[in-house]
């Protein structure tokens, strides 16, 4: 077996300790049998060419080495619809600020107690989702969103998300809720199991495929699993000045579902359209991804992941 561990050099904010972190899992690996190359990425996004250029050359597990950021980069590299029964798998060891999806999945913090726990796991074929928006196309495995989280990911580009982790998010995010004025957009949906389309005027939509996105986000999310056909869709309907601060605070007491100025739906497929001229800000995984007018889809079986035999 031959393994590529891709990592992301700028990830997290503890960096001192990384080389000894690639090192030691590179051991775990080998003792488990894997021929194993470490490779670091070079730039925002270079994960994928790089991730492509593994699997050419014949490697059976791509391990992304860093936070949701560097998995959603491997991400484009792997997704393959004809390809993922037989295709390479992805693993996870968590080396960022958030690593939802290394929580999700149940792993340890410790890149090689990580390491290890994946040496028990096993491939299993999951669906992504696909977002075409300005022509382009990504696919996501953890959650996308339109409205405020876009505008705050956006607005964390060129900020200290590295330098200070998710204080960075939380300052910041307190900023754009307090000082601007969120446009409403156009949200269509198809809803899972009835195949009923609705529409409503959406402040912020977030579509999530975890349980629990961590941190000040703890319970906004719901019981969403990376395995489901399906995505959990909230809607955020307007006024933003009154609905955003009411989904927090309902969602820190356990009280989420009955927020009358959320909706929460599971749905095959959405769009996201701007209302007059108002720009409206795009992520996925934590990563920005454009602005609406945008198109979510499902890919089916569109990658392996190394996730528990049994269930958590």
């Amino acid at each position: 077996m031959r393994a590529t561990l891709l990592y992301n050099p700028a990830a997290g904010k503890v960096r001192t300790t990384r080389t000894r972190d690639i090192a030691e899992v590179c051991a775990v690996l080998a003792a488990h049998g894997y021929e194993a190359e470490v490779v670091a990425t070079t730039a925002p996004g270079s994960a994928a060419t790089q991730a492509r250029e593994a699997i050419a050359n014949g490697a059976t597990h791509i391990f992304a080495c860093g936070g949701d950021g560097t998995v959603h980069d491997v991400l484009q590299g792997m997704v393959d619809e004809g390809s993922s029964a037989t295709g390479p798998a992805l693993g996870v060891i968590p080396m960022g600020s958030a690593n939802a999806l290394a929580r999700h999945l149940g792993l340890a913090m410790s890149p090689l107690e990580a390491a290890r726990q994946q040496m028990a796991f096993a491939p299993r074929s999951i669906p992504v989702w696909e977002i075409e928006c300005e022509g382009r196309r990504r696919y996501f495995i953890v959650m996308a969103g339109a409205g405020p989280d876009g505008m705050l990911v956006y607005k964390m580009m060129t900020a200290g998300k590295q330098r200070l982790g998710r204080l960075a998010y939380y300052g910041r995010a307190a900023t754009i809720f307090a000082s601007r004025r969120l446009p409403s957009f156009d949200l269509q949906l198809l809803e899972s199991g009835s195949g009923k389309r609705r529409a409503m005027c959406s402040v912020g939509a977030i579509a999530v495929r975890i349980g629990d996105l961590g941190g000040l986000f703890s319970g906004l999310a719901g019981d969403g699993e990376v395995h489901h056909p399906h995505l959990q869709l909230i809607a955020v309907r307007p006024p933003g000045w009154l609905s955003l601060p009411l989904w927090f605070a309902m969602g820190w007491l356990g009280m989420g579902r009955w927020n009358p100025l959320v909706h929460r739906a599971n749905v095959d497929e959405f769009t996201c359209t701007p209302i007059d001229s108002c720009q409206v800000h795009l992520q996925a995984d934590g990563e920005w991804s454009g602005t609406a007018p945008m198109r979510v889809t499902l890919v089916h079986d569109a990658v392996r992941l190394l996730m528990p035999v049994a269930p958590r």
